[in-house]
């Protein structure tokens, strides 16, 4: 190997342009030194790029520039120091310089390497050319350097177009960038306003709605306390009169009787100002249009955000989780849905005084049977169904409730109702009044399909037949759900409606079915 002395000394005489030895070395004004070949072609290329720039001819390493092209000059102390460094005839008291034995030799002759063979790739000497590479194409090192400097230098060039490239889609995707931000902080300004927008004027209808209740109350009972003023001044006359007619009985002058008797009053009493409350009739179109806004909100908006999404409380989870403890009785596949469900879950009970006489109750009051061959189980009377329903004793006016419903089959209608529900037939036979005014709704289990009724409008549901059906009560938002339970929970339908009453769970059951509450 060479001597550190002499490795340093080869370092300093090498081209910085081709990396090798000088050849014809030259010297210009900033004192750096280059091959005459290497800075003349570094030259001709800026002279292309930009022909009428000023200071276009450049050093290499220290950027200096010159504005005309300087006429180069060859470096002769230069030049010989590198003929002396290839002839290996440098020497100094500091080093000692030895080339290998082997440097520059066949590996398998020993002989100087003279050409190039193509086919092979490698450098081979004279008695390669005869044996091994007899037939191959052998041409000088210089020729074949030019070539592969040749291809050197063009994927040098393809490289910094490549690199330009590069350099453009990272402005381009950086451009890209700063669009999605603007656009994306336009967006996010604009929703927030109109949220912004949405809550203050759902805060100022609030304010308003509820100071036209407390108007509206503050009027009626000013009303109250006015009747009652006068209600206290009409008995505070009636006792004095009713004194004077005491002491009257009591006077034994038949003259002085009849005198005092034409003076006790004969008028009546007049008769107080009727009382009116109307904050009901005038916050009614209000209570219906928060209704519809919390379908919007509820309903719409999520499903909007995201499609999957089928109400708002139809979220299955990619891995149901099993609850420790289940209120209810049929054994399902659990999810979080249904679990959350059944932290509201209420056990019913029908009641026996609305089952219509045909319907048949278990002891404990939790399941119900139409039997198809009639056996009166009561007397009729003023609660009692003349149609084929039962409501269940328990009614909610606020918060969420939840209970399920296992069915035998089909024709079997489950609902809600305020208890002033009609309980008489109108016209013949046993059909169901579930859902068909603006006190009551239901879902009618179809054979095919399910109706969801209110109002007297049914809204078709296309879903298979649920053994158990499950139904979701929130009195405060104002949302009734039905849900189909199987292996997955199902959203069948959801109400939203404004409730002014307590609601009580209600049932329809054709001849032969049956229906269980858990």
């Amino acid at each position: 190997m060479a001597s550190p002395g002499s490795q340093k000394l080869e370092e300093k005489l090498v081209c910085s342009i081709c990396l090798e030895l000088f050849r014809e070395a030259v010297t210009i004004p900033c004192g750096h030194n280059f091959c005459q070949k290497c800075i003349s072609n570094h030259w001709d290329k800026q002279e292309k790029e930009d022909p009428q720039g000023e200071e276009a001819y450049t050093c290499p390493d220290c950027r200096k520039g010159f504005k005309t092209r300087l006429e180069l000059k060859k470096n002769v102390s230069l030049c010989s120091v590198v003929e002396l460094v290839k002839a290996g005839e440098v020497q100094a008291s500091s080093m000692d310089v030895k080339a290998p034995a082997d440097r520059g030799k066949c590996p398998r002759h020993g002989r100087p390497l003279e050409l190039y063979c193509q086919e092979e790739k490698v450098c081979i000497c004279c008695v390669c050319t005869v044996k091994e590479c007899r037939d191959h194409h052998r041409v000088l090192f210089e020729d074949e350097r030019k070539k592969k400097q040749a291809l050197l230098e063009e994927f040098l060039e393809k490289t910094q177009q490549e690199a330009a490239k590069i350099e453009e889609e990272k402005r381009k995707l950086e451009e890209t960038t700063e669009d999605i931000k603007e656009s994306s902080e336009k967006l996010k300004s604009g929703i927030l306003n109109k949220f912004t927008l949405l809550m203050e004027a759902l805060e100022k209808q609030r304010r308003q709605t509820v100071e036209t209740i407390e108007r509206e109350q503050a009027t009626a009972l000013g009303q109250v306390a006015e009747n009652w003023a006068q209600l206290e001044h009409q008995r505070a006359t009636l006792s004095q009169h009713q004194e004077k007619a005491q002491a009257l009985l009591t006077c034994t002058d038949d003259r002085i009787f009849l005198e005092d008797f034409l003076q006790l009053p004969s008028e009546t009493l007049e008769g107080l100002p009727a009382i009116e409350f109307n904050a009901a009739s005038k916050v009614d179109p209000i209570s219906k249009i928060v209704t519809q806004v919390s379908r919007l909100l509820l309903e719409d908006l999520p499903k909007s955000l995201n499609p999957e999404v089928t109400g708002p409380e139809t979220k299955e989870p990619m891995e149901p989780k099993v609850p420790a403890v289940l209120k209810a009785g049929p054994p399902l596949l659990e999810c979080e849905l249904r679990a959350g469900l059944l932290r509201d879950h209420r056990d019913l009970t029908f009641d026996p005084d609305t089952a219509n006489r045909h319907l048949q109750l278990s002891s404990h009051n939790q399941r119900a049977s139409h039997p198809r061959s009639h056996n009166d189980q009561g007397q009729n009377h003023a609660s009692r169904f003349e149609l084929w329903q039962v409501l269940c004793t328990q009614g909610y006016s606020q918060g969420h409730h939840y209970w399920e419903v296992g069915i035998s089959s089909h024709s079997i209608v489950v609902g809600i109702t305020y208890k002033s529900i009609q309980r008489k037939k109108q016209g013949g036979g046993h059909k169901f009044n579930i859902g068909k005014d603006g006190s009551s709704w239901g879902l009618q289990i179809r054979e095919e399909c399910y109706l969801a009724w209110h109002n007297g409008q049914p809204c078709k549901v296309k879903e298979p037949l649920y053994k158990w059906i499950g139904v979701s009560l929130d009195c405060d938002i104002g949302r009734l759900s039905f849900y189909g339970i199987g292996d997955k929970m199902k959203l069948l339908h959801c109400f939203y409606c404004d409730f002014k009453e307590p609601l009580y769970p209600v049932f329809w059951l054709c001849e032969g079915r049956t229906v269980i509450l858990y």
